[in-house]
């Protein structure tokens, strides 16, 4: 029971060590921080900012300054709004050109410049550089919102130069704090109450000028528009004449192109027709007249043929295949009939010969 007591004791003792030498021997630097180390036996500040996370500090040896690396923001407005990151002032009260007064609220914007936070605190600056940079805006403002006439305040397009060129200045004054501006926003602009319903009369003056101005002008572009759109139809109907001008010019030479296209191919097709009619005619004739110079030749080479000796045979043997004699009654007192047994002579009395003379029994 006595070691574990002495074990819990010790391990306590150990846990509070720890707990001290974290919070002794580190510092933490938060993602919204910026960082600069402080050699306090060398008397001097390191040249760098350092980032988020733990950096090792040695009691009486080193120092820690830790900057705010967030947006800040110089305001000045009736409503006292306190932030952190914010210095509020009471609303500026600037004499215009035309020696009026007005109470403008606005706000800027600005941060460290990056990687100069150890600057701010090597010059001393870092518990007054916020008031320093106070100091600069609101001098630069009343400078730059001086130059504004109480007209020139209502218009968006003067408020808008007058903000650039203190932006511009700012840009340039702030760097000898190492800060670096970054908007200039005029929220409001007000005037002493009877100047301004005065001031409202009259900006409504102007905008009824305005506004007719405006009207003017579209009217004028109204009559412009019905103007150019007047020339556009006539222009529209001059063109769609032309057109259909041309177009019923080039209807009428296409319609008598095709007519003298159709008849041409009329008379060519009658011509082409007549010509082959008459060619066919022609040969046909030709032919028939061929056929019948044939046909003549044919049958006189056949006569000439059947005139011969030969020729009167192979009649005479046609004659005698064809002949069919029911019956033959033959005369044997008359010498000029022959006998049918007699092949030779009825063959030359069928042919028409002349019997040949018998010889004499004498001879």
């Amino acid at each position: 029971m006595n070691q574990l007591s002495k074990f819990t004791v010790g391990a306590f003792v150990l846990l509070i060590l720890a707990l001290l030498a974290s919070t002794t021997l580190f510092v933490r630097i938060h993602p919204w921080e910026i960082g600069v180390k402080q050699n306090l036996l060398a008397k001097e500040i390191l040249p760098e900012d350092f980032g988020t996370g733990f950096a090792v500090r040695i009691p009486g040896v080193h120092q820690w300054h830790r900057m705010d690396r967030r947006t800040h923001f110089v305001t000045f407005a009736e409503k006292d709004v306190r932030t952190s990151l914010g210095m509020n002032r009471p609303a500026l009260e600037i004499r215009t050109k035309d020696n009026n007064l007005a109470t403008y609220d606005l706000s800027v914007s600005y941060k460290i410049i990056d990687g100069s936070a150890y600057k701010i605190v090597g010059e001393r600056r870092k518990e007054v550089y916020r008031e320093r940079v106070l100091a600069t805006v609101e001098a630069v403002m009343r400078e730059e919102l001086a130059q504004l006439a109480s007209e020139e305040i209502f218009s968006t397009d003067a408020r808008l130069a007058v903000a650039a060129t203190a932006l511009d200045r700012l840009r340039t004054d702030l760097l000898e704090f190492h800060c670096l501006p970054d908007q200039v926003l005029i929220r409001a602009v007000r005037f002493p109450d009877g100047y301004e319903a005065r001031l409202q009369e009259k900006q409504l003056t102007y905008q009824k000028l305005e506004l007719a101005v405006s009207k003017r002008a579209v009217e004028d572009q109204t009559a412009i528009t019905d103007t150019s759109a007047a020339e556009i139809g006539a222009a529209e109907k001059e063109l769609r004449g032309d057109w259909d001008k041309r177009l019923q010019t080039a209807s009428s030479e296409n319609t008598v192109g095709i007519a003298s296209i159709v008849a041409e191919a009329n008379i060519y097709d009658q011509q082409t027709r007549a010509e082959a009619d008459a060619l066919y005619e022609t040969s046909i004739a030709n032919g028939n007249l061929a056929i019948q110079k044939a046909e003549a030749l044919r049958n006189e080479l056949r006569n000439r043929a059947l005139d011969t000796r030969g020729g009167r045979i192979y009649l005479a043997q046609k004659a005698a295949q064809n002949l069919a004699f029911e019956s033959v009654t033959l005369n044997s007192n008359d010498p000029r009939v022959p006998s049918i047994i007699d092949l030779g002579a009825l063959t030359r009395l069928l042919i028409g010969e002349e019997p040949e003379d018998e010889p004499d029994e004498d001879e």
